[in-house]
């Protein structure tokens, strides 16, 4: 079969390819690409593969992003924890030779596919897992296996205080999620969402999206934006105020949004990228009944750790209590102008 390599296709084709190939996730949509130009002004480079009859065999996502902090790179694809080539086995690997072209021709610092390649001209790091609940139709199934003493101890805890649970996409509810999430990105001293980041998501992917809150004597204390793609739900960004973790917002809202994902037939729950330096973070999402699933990130040629990748380094420590220290407007600004560099 004959391979051509195309940088355009039309959307209902693009939709209809990633709809019947079992490999493609949300990171694959047309609207995760516009969704990362309008927010970044990135500039795509997306490669797809045709047969000889004109039919899409192939695909991979990337994007090309100039920054003096990061390096210059092609990324397939930015924000994601999990997006390679999709399509037969010949189209990967024309998709891939064609990807090491173009970034010869661009002269980028290294080429990222957040996939695990057997191509040897590439290597490959693994500095991150992402944990799955296997979902059933009902949520009393999945609920018992939960654990005891601290999961379903802390959703309970949180439902006889009295916090609810309400799924939303009123702006009112998104802005006050904005809010939530600057204050506990700054408490980890890291840099957090732009304003318009959050605003781009369901402006742009609105379909894919649903926003859960917990609300405890009126107002809102935590958050989690929920992704929604064929079978799998993944768990995408979540915020709380510092002040009221012992309302249990996070348990609050995870448990709802799992409860209505068993009730909708959705068969998986991803609770996201985790860092293995972040073990407290990994402890409790093992605690939910999930498996562990390991990502490999591949590099062409290869690629040096920036501050972001090494969290034991002095720098990154330096960093991170620079930023927890820094005025909320003065770290705002700061997260605005560089959270792009970042993806």
């Amino acid at each position: 079969m004959m391979v051509e390599i195309v940088k355009n296709v039309k959307t209902n084709e693009w939709n209809d390819f990633i709809n019947n190939i079992n490999s493609s996730t949300i990171y694959h949509t047309p609207e995760w690409r516009l969704f990362l130009v309008k927010t970044f002004n990135y500039d795509q480079k997306y490669l797809f593969a045709k047969d000889d009859t004109g039919k899409i065999t192939g695909m991979l996502p990337l994007f090309y992003i100039k920054s003096r902090i990061t390096g210059n790179r092609l990324c397939s694809s930015p924000f994601s924890h999990i997006c390679g080539a999709i399509g037969n086995q010949e189209s990967n690997e024309e998709l891939i030779n064609e990807a090491i072209k173009l970034h010869n021709a661009l002269g980028t610092n290294y080429l990222e596919v957040r996939d695990n390649l057997t191509n040897p001209a590439f290597k490959s790091q693994n500095l991150f897992s992402t944990y799955i609940l296997d979902l059933s139709t009902d949520p009393l199934d999945v609920w018992g296996k939960l654990d005891k003493g601290s999961v379903r101890w802390a959703v309970k805890k949180s439902q006889k205080n009295g916090v609810k649970v309400i799924k939303t996409n009123n702006p009112e509810d998104i802005l006050k999620f904005y809010e939530l999430n600057r204050v506990t990105k700054k408490e980890l001293g890291v840099p957090c969402h732009p304003l318009a980041f959050i605003n781009n998501l369901f402006i742009y992917m609105n379909k894919y999206l649903s926003l859960y809150i917990s609300i405890y004597d009126n107002d809102v204390i935590g958050g989690g934006i929920m992704e929604y793609f064929k079978d799998a739900v993944l768990y995408g960004y979540g915020a709380a105020n510092p002040n009221y973790l012992k309302q249990y917002p996070y348990n609050a809202f995870i448990w709802k949004s799992i409860e209505d994902a068993c009730n909708s037939g959705y068969k998986h729950y991803d609770f996201g990228r985790t860092s293995y330096d972040n073990r407290g973070l990994s402890d409790f999402k093992s605690r939910w009944n999930t498996y562990e699933q390991k990502l490999f990130y591949s590099y062409f040629p290869d690629k040096k750790y920036s501050v972001s990748d090494n969290r034991s380094s002095l720098k990154y420590n330096l960093t991170t209590d620079i930023i927890k220290k820094s005025p909320m407007i003065l770290y705002s600004y700061f997260s605005e102008g560089i959270f792009k560099h970042f993806g």
